[in-house]
């Protein structure tokens, strides 16, 4: 099992490149921010949290891969580790404290163990996928909200004209 870090790595990296260019363009994301200031604090924060969240997710493996680490090589794993489980603890219990001798599962043991591993990666998963519809929900309002702002625009030039 591959360590998180360098997924990590990777996660910064691209938010390196997209602060990169948010330099790079700051005079005009500064003057697009400034004509919906409320919506764009908004879109903003939920951006944040949602970065937030998903290094998160990604920190909260640590503690899975060092105790599935220390399963492979029979080496000890500290009881610190096996409390902050989160994904695991039902293989855990199941392997419980192995002195010397082979574990063997049964297919469908196994089968069981990873069902329950995958249901517990997709709830966590689930506040990742609500937050990124929001923010795709708050970037349609905002182009509703300019679109609606410009045809009345429009709307205003056009019985100026009609009154001239």
């Amino acid at each position: 099992m591959a360590r998180p870090h360098r997924y990590l790595v990777r996660m910064l990296l691209f938010l390196a490149a997209v602060g990169g260019v948010v330099v790079f363009l700051h005079a005009q994301l500064i003057q697009a921010f400034m004509n919906a200031p409320i919506l764009n604090s908004i879109i903003v924060f939920v951006l944040l949290l949602g970065i937030a969240e998903n290094f998160r997710q990604v920190l909260i493996l640590n503690p899975e891969v060092s105790w599935i680490r220390g399963f492979q090589t029979d080496t000890h794993v500290p009881r610190a580790t096996v409390r902050r489980l989160r994904l695991l603890v039902p293989m855990v219990a199941m392997i419980g404290e192995r002195r010397g001798g082979k574990l063997q599962l049964s297919a469908s043991a196994t089968r069981t163990l990873l069902d329950g591993i995958s249901s517990r990666l997709e709830e966590s998963r689930d506040l990742s996928r609500y937050l990124v519809g929001l923010l795709i929900f708050l970037g349609l309002l905002g182009t509703l909200w300019w679109l609606l702002e410009t045809v009345s625009a429009v709307s205003w030039v056009i019985t100026s004209l009609s009154s001239a």
